[in-house]
């Protein structure tokens, strides 16, 4: 509590410093004319009628301060690196959840090269821990797994993407990307059980051991796209796209064991439903549109629209249309629109596939230059093997830029996640954020 209310009165006293001069002008650290380091720190209030995502709401009210630096070198030049570090703490309102207050780690890298040749590469990587629920329960993940309790994972990052200009107008793009997690920290729980007795009245006593990770797997994803793209109009360029996807699958590294105190040697583990090693192999094969095709400025579409065929391990390959279709417009100066279409196979967190679709609109309005709000809908409908899950989001935000250091930001949000053939996962949640960053 201490270092949260030394937080919000150093950002609040910041305009005031600034203005007397005791701040430095940004950058913090400048090093030669290349390289500059900046303090980029955040201060967020949360409050939430449903922490869990879960049927039985638990409300709760969280203060996250996040100091980091930011380090930019080459800005403006032919080869740029840009390196974030970060560390989140989070507290809690209640004693009851003082277990859910820890720090988070958040590492990010992005390294770009393109000298006005024909070869330009970018390099990113990141690494961040996540403290949350709602991913997996609109996913379809059984109630029981998640329980009354957070899940924590560190998510790993990795993507390389290589342009070559063939002539003025074809290029050609090569990328690969590997993400991974794994989970952090579970919650562990024990119970007395007995054996199945055969026959009756013979069963050994015992400690069963579960944690809240069983039934859950670890994914391991690598992609590697390949485009041929052709600039057809000054403002439009059209493309042939092929796509591979790999996904490796691991059981959770902890699981229920039940142990016999009768019969020491007895021991029955408990892991996700399924053989392991487990793959999901992915082919995409489709065109790609990016730019303005009235060509007025106004109108800009990013789109992949094809054919995809998956198989999981040995099973027959099963082929479905795959799309992701951005179109955003500026209804007028100060009104921009955006609707944005998705359709695809994915691994699942439960050792199975999802199939997901997903649409969203979006309206920006900026009502002045230093002040904007923003407002979207999103439905999205996941079938997780036989499970159908029906989520709509509802988000509703304002940003406020004090001055080219300090912004401020108020957003709310309604999230109502149904699956109809298990109402008991049934659940809504509403979230209002209030947060401040300082860069500098």
């Amino acid at each position: 509590m201490v270092r949260f209310l030394l937080a919000a009165s150093s950002l609040a006293l910041l305009p005031a410093a600034q203005a007397a001069n005791f701040l430095p002008s940004s950058p913090l650290i400048q090093l030669g004319n290349d390289t500059d380091i900046f303090f980029d720190s955040s201060l967020a209030l949360e409050v939430t009628d449903n922490l869990y995502s879960a049927a039985s709401a638990v409300s709760a009210t969280s203060w996250t301060f996040t100091p980091g630096l930011a380090l930019e070198y080459g800005k403006d030049s032919h080869f740029a690196v840009n390196l974030t570090a970060k560390r989140a703490f989070v507290n809690y309102n209640k004693p009851s959840l003082a277990d859910l207050q820890d720090s988070r780690d958040s590492l990010a890298a992005n390294f770009r090269v393109d000298d006005g040749g024909p070869l330009s590469f970018t390099l990113d990587s990141s690494y961040k821990i996540t403290a949350r629920n709602d991913d997996l329960a609109k996913q379809g993940v059984d109630s029981k797994i998640l329980g009354a309790n957070i899940l924590r994972q560190s998510n790993y990052a990795h993507n390389f993407e290589a342009v070559y200009k063939l002539t003025e107008k074809i290029k050609v793009t090569l990328g690969y990307a590997n993400t991974y997690n794994h989970y952090l920290n579970p919650v562990k729980y024990t119970e007395s059980v007995t054996d199945t007795p055969s026959p009756p009245g013979t069963g050994n006593s015992g400690i069963k051991t579960s944690y809240n990770t069983n039934g859950l797997t670890e994914l391991n994803s690598k992609t590697i796209p390949l485009e041929v793209s052709y600039q057809a109009f000054e403002k439009l360029s059209f493309g042939l796209k092929y796509q591979r996807d790999t996904s490796d699958y691991s059981p959770a590294p902890y699981y229920s064991q039940n142990t016999s105190t009768a019969t020491p040697g007895l021991v029955t583990t408990v892991r996700p439903s399924g053989s392991y090693p487990r793959q999901l192999v992915k082919d995409f094969y489709g065109f790609t549109a990016k730019g303005d095709p009235t060509g007025a400025g106004k109108l800009n579409v990013t789109a992949k629209v094809g054919y995809g065929t998956s198989r999981l391990d040995a099973a027959a390959a099963d082929s479905n249309p795959s799309f992701s279709i951005n179109l955003q417009h500026n209804w007028t100066e100060k009104v921009n629109h955006s609707l944005n279409l998705s359709r695809d196979i994915t691994a699942s967190s439960t050792g199975g596939t999802t199939n997901s679709k997903s649409y969203t609109y979006t309206v920006n309005f900026t009502a002045a230059e230093d002040l904007s709000f923003n407002l979207s809908a999103t439905k999205s409908d996941v079938l997780a093997g036989t499970t159908a899950v029906h989520t709509m989001v509802y988000n509703l935000g304002a940003d406020y830029k004090y001055n080219p250091h300090l912004s401020f930001n108020l957003g709310f949000n309604f999230t109502d996640s149904k699956i109809p053939s298990a109402p008991s996962g049934n659940f809504q949640a509403n979230v209002l954020t209030a947060s401040a960053a300082f860069r500098y």
